[in-house]
């Protein structure tokens, strides 16, 4: 039965990232001189909606059933120790997604900007509740959808009767539930930091017995991200000019 349920969080998903479309041809339908980016701005509203329902429905039916899977049925840790484990899970979430980066740029030569993070604040600039999206909503529907139904039922699936099963367990459902997510983001250049983050989110779960920590990790992090691009972006862009102005002087002596 948990595996109905489970499925039933997936279909929500699904549900949630193709609600848009209907919608999307009824307006270019009624006007077709209608350009990308002001479609786009029109849909935003009914994202923020369908996004806000998806998150409810998938806290509902994460909730109604009672037979966990052996991660959940587990021991949890107490409240101060999964407090621990958030403030400790958002350090070590950006030092692998930074080892990652760095490997992505200088090994496999991949642009430093997700596509996909630059189209995502330029739809917060357009309209602010994108935010809700960003930082809330879609944090909680991806963990309920990668960590409880993906990554703990394959993680259900492998027979545990030794650390090294338990290890391979974590590894193999950790690799499936990160490579989905990052087709899910239609980010194929930075798979491998979706794949470090689905790591690390995945340990949190497992670590704590508690969803409820790599829901806050998410939300933490991607906050950080829609801060540091919004209302620190001039910052950021004077760092980095400053930072190419010494690059190009210490190449100078080199």
């Amino acid at each position: 039965m948990r595996r109905v349920y489970s499925i039933l969080i997936i279909l929500t998903f699904l549900a949630v990232q193709f609600a848009l479309l209907p919608i999307g041809l009824i307006f270019t339908a009624i006007d077709p001189s209608l350009g990308p980016g002001e479609l786009i701005e029109k849909l935003i509203p009914y994202q923020v909606i369908t996004f806000g329902l998806g998150a409810v429905i998938v806290i509902l039916i994460g909730n109604i059933h009672k037979n966990k899977n052996r991660i959940e049925l587990g021991s949890k840790t107490d409240g101060l120790l999964t407090t621990v484990w958030i403030i400790g899970g958002v350090v070590l979430a950006y030092l692998s997604q930074i080892i990652a980066g760095v490997i992505n740029i200088y090994v496999f030569n991949n642009p430093v900007e997700s596509q996909n993070t630059t189209e995502i604040v330029d739809m917060i600039f357009n309209s602010p509740w994108m935010i809700l999206v960003v930082v809330l909503f879609g944090p909680i529907i991806e963990e309920y959808v990668f960590r409880r139904a993906i990554f703990g039922e394959i993680y259900e699936m492998i027979p545990i009767n030794s650390t090294a099963q338990k290890v391979l367990a974590f590894l193999a459902a950790g690799l499936v539930s990160g490579l989905i997510f990052a087709v899910a983001h239609a980010d194929f250049t930075h798979i491998l930091i979706y794949l470090s983050m689905s790591y690390v989110f995945s340990f949190l779960y497992v670590i704590t017995g508690r969803l409820l920590v790599p829901i806050f990790v998410h939300v933490i992090m991607n906050g950080i991200v829609v801060l540091l691009q919004t209302v620190f972006a001039d910052f950021l862009q004077e760092a980095e000019e400053i930072q190419n102005q010494l690059n190009a002087i210490i190449s100078i002596f080199m």
